[in-house]
Protein backbone atom coordinates (compact mmCIF):
# COMPACT_ATOMS: atom_id res chain seq x y z
CA UNK A 1 0.00 0.00 0.00
CA UNK A 2 1.68 3.08 -0.84
CA UNK A 3 1.99 5.76 1.91
CA UNK A 4 -0.61 8.69 2.40
CA UNK A 5 1.76 11.18 1.30
CA UNK A 6 2.01 9.51 -2.31
CA UNK A 7 -2.27 9.72 -2.37
CA UNK A 8 -3.83 11.68 -4.49
CA UNK A 9 -7.05 14.36 -3.01
CA UNK A 10 -9.73 11.90 -4.20
CA UNK A 11 -8.28 8.78 -2.96
CA UNK A 12 -7.59 10.53 0.36
CA UNK A 13 -11.54 12.15 0.40
CA UNK A 14 -12.49 8.81 0.03
CA UNK A 15 -10.88 7.10 2.54
CA UNK A 16 -11.67 10.28 5.19
CA UNK A 17 -15.30 9.37 3.92
CA UNK A 18 -15.75 6.00 4.25
CA UNK A 19 -13.90 6.71 8.03
CA UNK A 20 -16.50 9.19 9.05
CA UNK A 21 -19.07 6.42 7.33
CA UNK A 22 -17.97 3.36 9.85
CA UNK A 23 -17.71 5.49 12.97
CA UNK A 24 -21.18 6.86 12.47
CA UNK A 25 -22.33 3.50 11.82
CA UNK A 26 -20.10 2.69 14.88
CA UNK A 27 -22.15 5.35 17.27
CA UNK A 28 -25.74 4.38 15.65
CA UNK A 29 -25.14 0.52 15.41
CA UNK A 30 -28.26 -0.11 16.91
CA UNK A 31 -30.59 1.60 15.55
CA UNK A 32 -28.26 0.71 11.99
CA UNK A 33 -29.03 -3.29 13.34
CA UNK A 34 -32.67 -2.66 14.46
CA UNK A 35 -33.44 -0.93 10.34
CA UNK A 36 -31.49 -3.41 8.61
CA UNK A 37 -33.23 -6.55 9.93
CA UNK A 38 -36.44 -5.02 9.38
CA UNK A 39 -35.76 -4.27 5.98
CA UNK A 40 -34.66 -7.67 5.57
CA UNK A 41 -37.62 -9.48 7.42
CA UNK A 42 -40.04 -7.48 4.44
CA UNK A 43 -38.86 -9.51 2.15
CA UNK A 44 -37.77 -12.54 3.92
CA UNK A 45 -41.17 -13.34 5.41
CA UNK A 46 -43.04 -16.37 5.05
CA UNK A 47 -46.58 -16.40 3.72
CA UNK A 48 -49.13 -18.94 4.67
CA UNK A 49 -50.63 -21.01 1.95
Amino acid sequence: MRKLKNLSLNEKLMISFVVILLLGIAVKWKGVKEGFFNGWNKYTEQTDK
